[in-house]
């Protein structure tokens, strides 16, 4: 069997149960994860050669994976996240584009600035610690996450990107006690904010396999974390320090009234490029 027709193989078992196309995106995604060729042109030097046995295994191994509508970041272990490779498995939320987005709007906007010192609440994979802490120069960056085994991976991610982040295990629902002081330029988040009323709307692969914890909260609280993590963020953001939020794209409002609230002010809802609202940010104006 060629490594074209391997191809041909992956897509044609995957297309009844995703379609074409989504079928096609597995395929590239898959080889990319299993080869050593991250590039179109090199791929396509070796296409109408023989598939390496070991090679053609793992393609298998991972379509019967695949067709239990298993998501593909986990059959794999890996996703690409601000350009950086990340090892994931169940247990920790797979990054989304829309997490690079904030990323990427917290790089542009402190980009020039220097020493700054970065907390990462519910790090999960580690995504935007580890890229925040790869994209700005001399950020000392933390993070922090309920979970041992999403600290766990995380620790690996920084490791093997040699990210200098530091991890600790923190639930901001119940922070600890002693007295605080500032320290924190910025504090971002990506908190759970999937309401419970919006499950069904959900796709099986993602209620089946990924966190609950990292996803869900009750329809009537459903910015029990972000009031949380903004109350902490009062008590531990410098003088003009900021915060930045991925939200709940029904939530905009809301969050400007909470932020409001904690005496944030500067505030914006911005969209993502599906042009929903997406992130929040805030300051901390020093009186």
């Amino acid at each position: 069997m060629t490594n074209k027709q391997l191809e041909q193989l992956v897509i044609q078992s995957l297309e009844p149960l995703y379609g074409i196309e989504e079928a096609r995106s597995l395929q590239r995604y898959l080889f990319r994860a299993l080869t050593a060729f991250d590039g179109l042109s090199e791929w396509l030097l070796i296409r109408d050669k023989e598939a390496g046995k070991d090679l053609e295994t793992d393609i298998r191994k991972a379509l019967d994976e695949l067709l239990t509508y298993k998501p593909i970041q986990y059959v794999t272990g890996k996703v690409w996240f601000c350009d950086f490779e990340f090892t994931v498995r169940p247990g920790v939320l797979i990054p989304r584009p829309e997490t690079e987005e904030l990323v990427y709007l917290i790089r542009n906007r402190c980009n020039n600035r220097r020493g700054l010192r970065i907390l990462d609440i519910g790090t999960g994979s580690g995504a935007i610690a580890v890229s925040l802490a790869k994209l700005l120069k001399d950020a000392d960056v933390e993070a922090t996450d309920v979970s041992d085994e999403a600290l766990s991976i995380a620790a690996v991610n920084a490791g093997k990107l040699g990210a200098g982040v530091g991890f600790r295990k923190e639930d901001i629902l119940n922070p600890p006690d002693g007295e605080c002081k500032p320290v924190y330029n910025l504090i971002v988040s990506n908190p759970p904010y999937v309401k419970r009323s919006e499950i069904a709307k959900m796709q099986s692969n993602v209620l089946d396999f990924e966190p609950s914890l990292a996803l869900f909260v009750n329809d009537d609280q459903p910015l029990i974390y972000y009031d949380a993590i903004a109350a902490y963020a009062r008590r531990m953001l410098l003088a003009d320090g900021e915060l930045w939020f991925e939200i709940n794209e029904c939530e905009g409002n809301s969050m400007i009234r909470l932020l409001e609230s904690h005496s944030f002010s500067g505030i914006r809802i911005m969209k993502d490029f599906h042009g929903k609202d997406r992130f929040a940010c805030a300051a901390l104006v020093s009186s």
